[in-house]
């Protein structure tokens, strides 16, 4: 990677310490790799990631309680990508992380899935991308120091070629490594291992990120859903359902 774009991979090393003294769980269901991580208070962190083509709580409620089961310290804040992504994916992580939530009485920290995968490099120009399907990519442009992004403009549904800035920049994320070619004919970079999950940075994000009550947690969707859900029922989508 060029010194420009400065790609230094964080492991858990951010300076954001909890003052509660207890640890955040990330979640990230966005893409095909999904993940958990904890971020503990000293700094440390403990993360799990696997790909997934279906059935995303089959692996992660399981791992998830792994992790919660090892835990030495209380767990103070849930933290959870919102979007956008796979819808079912997206669905599977916010149930879960709201399950947690209402059942331990924790508060909730929305994530955005394209600024947590900027996160994971610094850089003056770091380009988030998941893949859309449809000829189409999820992209949204940061600039990245010590692993806290700042948005460069809006988050994007769009083709590939609409959403290409100038060099030189990086990219990160499922659509990088699916779309690597043509980033690398347009003069960007690709991160190593572009595609794995950004629960860590979820994580992290999630100790310096306003929390919400459970109630207030919504997705944030670049395209409307393809299948229509019901219209009985009654409640935001994620949210457990009474009774």
């Amino acid at each position: 990677m060029s010194a420009h774009a400065r790609d230094r991979l964080h492991q858990g090393q951010a300076k954001a310490k909890l003052t509660a003294g207890g640890a955040v769980l990330g979640i990230d269901t966005a893409a095909p790799v999904v993940g958990a991580a904890l971020w503990l208070p000293d700094g440390t962190a403990a993360t799990w990631q696997q790909r997934v083509v279906r059935g995303a709580d089959a692996v992660l409620l399981p791992a998830v309680a792994a992790m919660l089961e090892s835990l030495t310290v209380p767990l103070v804040r849930v933290a959870v990508v919102v979007g956008p992504g796979a819808f079912t994916g997206l669905r599977v992580g916010v149930a879960t992380a709201l399950g947690l939530a209402v059942s331990r009485d924790l508060p909730v920290v929305p994530v955005g899935a394209l600024a947590a995968r900027a996160a994971l490099v610094d850089g003056p120009r770091v380009l988030a991308l998941l893949d859309a399907r449809k000829g189409r990519v999820y992209a949204g442009l940061f600039s990245v120091q010590d692993g806290w992004p700042r948005a460069l403009g809006p988050q994007l549904d769009a083709p590939l070629c609409d959403v290409l800035p100038e060099q030189p920049f990086v990219a990160v994320g499922e659509g990088a490594a699916a779309f690597s070619q043509v980033i690398k004919q347009a003069g960007g970079e690709i991160v190593e291992q572009p595609q794995r999950s950004a629960a860590l940075a979820v994580a992290r994000c999630g100790v310096r990120l306003p929390a919400l009550d459970p109630a207030e947690l919504a997705l944030r969707y670049l395209r409307s859903a393809d299948a229509v859900p019901p219209r009985d029922l009654g409640q935001r989508v994620g949210w457990p359902r009474s009774g």
